[in-house]
């Protein structure tokens, strides 16, 4: 057998079943990656209209009860896409909308959070005279 009928019968088919399979584990990989893309971009959407709605159509209640019709809203509007979402992912999203509408389109001004002592290290007495 020659060089070249080996190479044709042999060397060539394998390449091809290799590359083959590298083209599909990536092609899977980036399929998967776009998907939790889009899964995350619907999520922020979803979040964004559930709580835009909960303040306008519950603005009489009280903000425990305006996260309740939100939170009922974002379960109900993702389990019909067959998205799922956790309990903390739902109210971490929640809560970054909430914040982005109440500080982001200049309405209420952040409160600078005042900066506290790291744990273990002490104040000293400069420090605490210039504290007071």
């Amino acid at each position: 057998m020659s060089k070249e009928e080996f190479f044709g019968v042999y060397v060539l088919p394998a390449v091809v079943a290799v590359i083959t399979a590298l083209a599909g584990f990536v092609g899977a990989q980036i399929k998967t990656l776009y998907q939790r893309y889009v899964n995350d971009r619907i999520k922020r959407d979803v979040v964004h209209t559930c709580v835009k709605a909960a303040e306008q159509l519950y603005h009489d209640l009280g903000g425990p009860e305006k996260l309740k019709k939100a939170q009922e809203g974002v379960r109900q509007m993702l389990e019909e896409k067959g998205i799922p979402i956790s309990e903390l992912e739902m109210n971490l999203l929640i809560e970054s909308a909430v914040a982005e509408f109440n500080y982001g389109l200049g309405g209420k001004k952040r409160e600078p959070v005042p900066e506290e002592p790291a744990a273990g290290t002490s104040m000293t007495e400069d420090d605490r005279g210039a504290s007071r």
